[in-house]
């Protein structure tokens, strides 16, 4: 009986914390992300356009928005410290990075570099949940060599860049975060997510069959189910 009110009081205490630290990404998303330099948002050999060094608003607006971080944070960090508190220590940071490159990527089509360089350091947080360090090496692999091979299609195919660097980047890092078969999900995914979204939208004549969409929001979605719902499923298909 001792031991059952032990666990259960671990629990709520696990769950507790996970409740503080979605209130302080929630909050800490939209405090970060609008004192980002305006230099991380420009290609290479770019300056800042006159939108980004204003200051007089928001890039994100408080209102909603920390409201509904916040609310996401929670029930995500709910759900992974239930299941194993240690994998959600790298697994809540990652999401709130895939946050961060998804606003990026939607305000300012840029997918900064130092976002992804933190986004990997995470991504040895999970070592200890993967079989064998070659399993992270070949999945990173499988993540460049797929994207520049659909990046190389498309531009000899289109004569213009179909998949951003970025993209090719943040693929690679998340195969070297999940492994090949959990890339293989996040790729499937992501693929369909956006798919379907364009479709819906060129029905509502909202975009042109031409236009250019960011990629990174439908790639953090898959990474984030991939994450936190079915990280485990995919590795004991592994074993």
């Amino acid at each position: 009986m001792n031991e059952r009110l032990t666990i259960l009081s671990l629990e709520i205490i696990a769950c507790l914390v996970a409740v503080l630290v979605g209130i302080l990404e929630g909050n800490g998303a939209v405090f970060f992300f609008n004192r980002i330099p305006t230099e991380w948002f420009c290609d290479y050999g770019e300056k800042p356009t006159a939108e980004m060094l204003d200051r007089s608003t928001q890039r994100v607006k408080s209102y909603p928005w920390k409201y509904v971080f916040t609310m996401g944070f929670i029930i995500l960090n709910i759900k992974m410290v239930t299941d194993d508190w240690q994998f959600a220590i790298p697994g809540t940071i990652a999401l709130w990075l895939l946050l961060e490159l998804s606003i990026s990527d939607i305000k300012y089509q840029i997918v900064p570099d130092q976002l992804l360089i933190l986004l990997t350091v995470t991504g040895l947080g999970f070592m200890p949940y993967r079989s064998t360090w070659k399993e992270a090496a070949f999945g990173a692999a499988i993540g460049f060599g797929l994207m520049f091979l659909i990046a190389l299609i498309g531009k000899l195919t289109y004569k213009r860049d179909t998949i951003g660097g970025g993209d090719i980047k943040l693929f690679t890092i998340l195969g070297f975060i999940s492994g090949p078969i959990g890339f293989a999900f996040i790729f499937v995914v992501s693929t369909l997510l956006s798919a379907g979204h364009f479709v819906y939208l060129l029905a509502k004549k909202r975009v042109k069959a031409t236009d250019a969409r960011p990629m990174v929001p439908y790639i953090s979605v898959a990474a984030a189910l991939h994450i936190v719902f079915f990280w485990d499923t995919f590795t004991q298909w592994l074993i």
